[in-house]
């Protein structure tokens, strides 16, 4: 329990404002059977204070986030491991739908992949992953996209972040919704390389020839293209054993995006093959990375390890009741995404002294580590013995109450912001635009 003691007492130092009712709600939600509403925590065991502390502790509470990424770090170093001594971060967004809040700020307009169109908030994480043989991570950041933010742009934001943790060598795992610009980012980055999956029809390029002597004008800065849907030839091609499948790693060196032709990296595709040497899927899995210096086998592996981030966000909206706070203020909410990260890392750092018992309907196997919600069934006992330090809350005084005659002004009513452009409606026979 050393490391989770540790750990509270860090937070709660990085904990500015609120910090003795912001960590019961913490641990209060790590605890908690079935999270009906954000206010029947208030219930808990766990939690000594009034219904009503709640509220005033989202929208009050001060953290400072030096001291919290501190925490967070020298957790992870603990109960995290590494690739062959690499650290694996992984960086995605997640969108909480919020559309009846009509007067909530900083809704936002967004068509999921299944051509739904949600209005809420979008909330971009970045965490560490643990290991590829559990399904286990770390939330080190758990950040709001405003107005002018993309997954893009706060990637390279959360990036940097990730590189002035410490000096160790780390990978920044990205999916395909991330465009180029991430190397923003990189190109302030001494420690960090990013993995980041590509879209079959992009294209890159190759070094550029030297100019020949005598000709005008300025260096070529672009060679020859180099398009994934028509690569062959690789320069090194292996086959691996992934977890009992046949996985082909094939890659192409000294490639650069258009834009960034200071920055040469290396790009890899993957593909599972079945028992005939086939590709079992149709489409290739394809990887670009600054990691020049990292064995193709070691980034292919970092990568695969990212299913675990998309695990992470079911964990939170399933058990730890990411969707369950309907406050009208901007300020609670992004709290409470502060403190469901804080939730998952208390889980974290109590992890290895959960001890489940195998129920006998289930297969026996040796030296697992309980899931998550295995360990947040049984996180209560642990949880009381941590909060010790925690002060009691005292008792009040009698409130003045309301000025007589005085009436609360009403909620400002906030549009839903879009951040493309409307697209003009065509008929769909003629392909003229429609009238209005």
């Amino acid at each position: 329990m050393k490391t989770a003691q540790q750990f509270l007492k860090a937070v709660y130092n990085s904990v500015e404002k609120r910090q003795d009712s912001y960590l019961e709600l913490a641990l209060a939600l790590g605890s908690a059977d079935y999270v009906e509403s954000v206010v029947r925590l208030s219930e808990s065991v766990v939690y000594r204070r009034q219904h009503s502390t709640i509220s005033d502790t989202l929208e009050e509470v001060r953290i400072n986030q030096t001291k919290w990424l501190k925490a967070n770090n020298d957790l992870f170093q603990e109960q995290c491991e590494t690739l062959e001594g690499i650290e694996v971060y992984s960086g995605d967004s997640t969108f909480v739908k919020r559309t009846a809040a009509e007067t909530l700020e900083g809704r936002v307009m967004k068509k999921l992949s299944n051509q739904e169109l949600v209005f809420g908030h979008e909330i971009y994480w970045t965490t560490r992953i643990g290991a590829e043989e559990h399904s286990w991570t770390g939330i080190l950041q758990s950040e709001r996209l405003r107005l002018t933010d993309t997954v893009t742009t706060m990637a390279a934001k959360h990036l940097k972040l990730v590189d002035g943790l410490n000096e160790n060598k780390k990978l920044y795992v990205l999916d395909a919704g991330h465009g180029k610009d991430v190397l923003k980012g990189y190109k302030d980055c001494k420690h960090t390389d990013i993995v980041v999956r590509l879209k079959g029809h992009q294209k890159f390029f190759g070094p550029p020839e030297p100019k020949p002597v005598g000709r005008k004008g300025p260096n070529p800065k672009h060679g020859e293209a180099f398009k994934l849907s028509k690569a062959t030839n690789p320069e090194q091609e292996q086959i691996v054993d992934y977890k009992g499948q046949q996985l082909r790693i094939s890659s192409w060196s000294q490639l650069h995006y258009q834009g960034y032709a200071d920055i040469h990296g290396r790009i890899l595709k993957l593909e599972f093959l079945d028992d005939k040497g086939q590709p079992v899927f149709q489409k290739a899995i394809w990887l670009f990375t600054t990691a020049t210096n990292i064995a193709d086998v070691l980034i292919a592996r970092a990568y695969l390890w990212r299913s675990n981030h998309e695990l992470t966000f079911r964990f939170v909206k399933q058990h730890l009741a990411l969707t369950a706070n309907n406050s009208p203020r901007i300020t609670c909410c992004d709290n409470w995404y502060h403190v469901v990260a804080l939730a998952m890392n208390l889980l974290l750092s109590i992890r290895d002294h959960v001890q489940i018992e195998a129920k006998p309907w289930y297969p026996l196997k040796q030296d697992k580590l309980p899931s998550q919600r295995q360990t947040q069934q049984h996180a209560l006992p642990f949880f009381l013995k941590l909060s010790s330090f925690i002060k009691p809350p005292q008792p009040a005084g009698k409130g003045t109450g309301r000025t007589l005659g005085s009436s609360p002004i009403p909620r400002t009513r906030h549009p839903v912001v879009r951040k493309t452009s409307k697209r003009i409606k065509k008929c769909s026979k003629c392909g003229h635009p429609a009238s209005p």
